[in-house]
């Protein structure tokens, strides 16, 4: 069963997802939320995206990972639960 998520984009718009999996890095004790609106790329791949999941006063919000060695450690954990090691 898919599960949806409503994102508002930069553009203030609200769109639907499907939440793929949530996950937490452990040193930085942050939950990060992998997604996908089911587009594909040139490639014929479907694109996923990945957020850091934020709870403020009870509502949740994805924020953009800016930082590169956050983005590493991020796309680590992603590699180790595509291989099944999380």
């Amino acid at each position: 069963m898919e599960t949806k998520v409503t994102i508002v984009n930069p553009k203030g718009q609200k769109v639907v997802a499907n939440l793929i999996t949530i996950f937490r890095l452990e040193e930085n004790n942050q939950d990060y939320a992998v997604y996908t609106f089911n587009q594909k790329d040139q490639d014929n791949n479907i694109k996923d995206y990945v957020s850091r999941v934020r709870v403020d006063n009870g509502e949740y919000y994805f924020d953009t990972i800016t930082d590169d060695a956050e983005w590493q450690k991020v796309k680590d954990a992603i590699a180790d639960l595509s291989k099944g090691e999380v």
